[in-house]
Formats: structure tokens, sequence, C-alpha cells
């Protein structure tokens, strides 16, 4: 990029700073200011950084993220041609990176910000999978008592019914017994059953009972 007439836009920025500034020190939007100097945004990089370099102001503040451009005004001496030529970098020489310890310091509280909260998050998501797998190991704890209540429900009615059908069965038996459906014509009736042979004797004799005793 032809550099012949730098020193003039730089002249040119330089007297339009200075009637913006106050007290020596502009603070306001470097485009506005810039385009009304008749510098686009590349030429008013190029100047602002030769003003810088040659002493003629110090850049306090840049204007970035919306907020104003701060510059304290050193100098209004008229920037010449030499004055150009003797900044402009040599070919092929190092490019001079000027640090921003100020952005750079601004970056890494913003990483540290966004790290506290991804840490934040995971310890969130930490503790909501906790607490969920807790709720799920109670559960199936639950579940394993009511399982086993009911097997020892199951094992308790199977026994009951167990001792009711061998308790009918011997009743079937008895009164089969008692009313002579598995003897022989005459053969004597024999019970075993006690209150089954009671009521055999009183079928016999014809007695009637008194049931309110």
């Amino acid at each position: 990029m032809a550099r012949t007439n730098l020193h003039l836009l730089a002249t040119r920025l330089l007297n339009a700073l200075d009637q913006a500034a106050v007290d020596g020190q502009f603070e306001g939007k470097l485009r506005q200011v810039a385009t009304e100097a008749g510098l686009n945004s590349v030429r008013s990089a190029e100047a602002v950084k030769l003003l810088e370099g040659l002493g003629r102001i110090e850049v306090i503040q840049r204007g970035r993220r919306g907020r104003d451009t701060i510059i304290a005004m050193q100098s209004t001496e008229e920037v010449t041609l030499e004055d150009a030529q003797s900044s402009a970098p040599a070919k092929g020489g190092r490019k001079n990176v000027r640090i921003d310890y100020n952005d750079v310091g601004r970056a890494v509280v913003d990483r540290l910000i966004q790290l506290a909260r991804d840490d934040s998050l995971r310890a969130a998501q930490v503790d909501a999978f906790a607490t969920l797998g807790e709720q799920q190991s109670l559960r199936l704890e639950k579940l394993e008592v009511e399982i086993e209540e009911a097997r020892l429900r199951e094992t308790d009615l199977r026994i009951k019914l167990s001792a009711a059908e061998k308790a009918l069965a011997r009743a079937e038996e008895n009164l089969s017994r008692a009313f002579g459906f598995d003897r022989k014509a005459g053969e004597p009736v024999k019970v075993e059953d006690d209150d089954a042979q009671a009521v055999l004797e009183i079928l016999k004799s014809g007695r009637s009972v008194d049931l309110t005793t």
C-alpha cells in the first residue's frame, strides 16, 4: 500500500484530534473523527500507529466493544515525510507487534470466568447424576424388600393351602368311611376320627342333639 501521503493524513488526523480534545485528551469515536478528516479505517489505523510511534499521541484506551477511544495529546507538531519514512518498517524485517496488556488481561479474565461457569455446570451435572443414582438405589432396595415380603407371603399361603388340602382329604376320607362308601355289605364301619365316630353313633341311635349346648 502506498505510504507517500501518510504524513499528510497523519497531520490531518492529529489536528482533528486536537480540535476535539478537552484539556489535552480526546475521548470519543475515533472512526467519526477520522472520517471527518478524510481517512478510511485502514489509513486511520496507519496514521494512529505513526502518530503514536512519533510520540505525538498516547493511546490510553482503544475503542473496542462499544467503548470510546481515549487518546492523550502529546504534541501537535506537523508530521513530515521524513518522519513517516523513518517510521516505516524495513522490507523483510520482523513485524513489530505491540501488545495491549489491557486486552490480554481482559481476555484472560473472560476465559477464567468461562472456565468457572463450565466447572459450575459440570459440578451441577455431577450432583444431579449422584442424586438420581441415589434415588434409584433407594428405589431398588425398596423393590427388593417388597419382592422378598411377597415371596414370604406366597410361601405362607402355600403352606396354609397344603394344610387345608390335607385336612379336606382327611375329612372326605372320614365321611366316606362313616357312610360306608368304601366297605363291603355287612362289614362293620370303622371310623378312626373320634368326632366322626360320635356323629355316627348319634345317627345310629336316632337320638336328637341339642346344638345350643
